[in-house]
């Protein structure tokens, strides 16, 4: 009986490790990226900087 209970436990180990593995590989991306993802950032805001800027100014 309780090596059965044992044997039904293994599977949920093994996926709370994939889980923490995918997790862990996710974030480690993301900190990798994170410069490209700070200049996407500053190009979106430069976009909509000049869109106002055509948008404010006063030459129609």
């Amino acid at each position: 009986m309780l090596m059965a209970s044992l044997s039904r436990r293994r599977p949920r180990g093994q996926s709370m490790v994939e889980y923490a593995t995918v997790t862990a590989a996710l974030m480690g991306f993301t900190v990798m990226g994170w410069p490209f993802l700070v200049q996407l950032l500053n190009a979106l805001q430069r976009y909509f900087s000049s869109v106002y800027y055509v948008i404010q100014s006063p030459i129609p």
